[in-house]
């Protein structure tokens, strides 16, 4: 791939895509005093269709590492938009869930992604929006695939 313009490299445009939608719609997220940045709106997004997660398994699905998510956790909960609850099942473990608070948040992300996007769209007919989605979820399956995959050891 010689002279190929960083732009035309879909690791380098998604990644800048990414960061320009996220800064464009967390520009406009203060919520009820809290302004919450990206890695607390990855957090939220994964409690809200998987309430009662454990922090590691946030880690995991964020692709963030521990501190970083346990930093995040603690203001999110210092924020009063989640809880934690003892594990009935593992009571070593607490899970972490939205409270009505969170829950409100996420609703208020939600009419404030759609105004980013509604930005992020002009001009793009709604079928060549729908084909990019499409073929974004399923770059991202192959790499979720491939990653969830254990590696074996290259000298074996």
């Amino acid at each position: 791939m010689p002279g190929t313009k960083p732009h035309d490299l879909l690791i380098f445009l998604t990644n800048r895509v990414g960061r320009q939608l996220s800064r464009l719609m967390l520009e406009q997220m203060e919520f009820e005093g809290f302004l919450p940045q990206s890695t607390h709106m990855g957090l939220v997004a994964d409690l809200v269709g998987n309430d009662g997660l454990r922090q590691q398994d946030l880690a995991i699905s964020t692709i963030k590492d521990k501190g970083t998510v346990a930093r995040a956790l603690k203001q999110l909960e210092s924020a009063g938009l989640l809880m934690r609850q003892i594990d009935a099942d593992d009571r070593r473990q607490k899970l972490i869930r939205l409270t009505d608070k969170g829950n409100r948040l996420w609703q208020f992300a939600q009419s404030k992604a759609t105004e980013t996007m509604v930005t992020a769209t002009h001009d793009i007919e709604q079928t060549e929006f729908d084909t990019c989605i499409d073929v974004l979820k399923r770059v991202y399956q192959n790499l979720h695939q491939q990653l969830s995959i254990p590696q074996t050891s290259s000298h074996e």
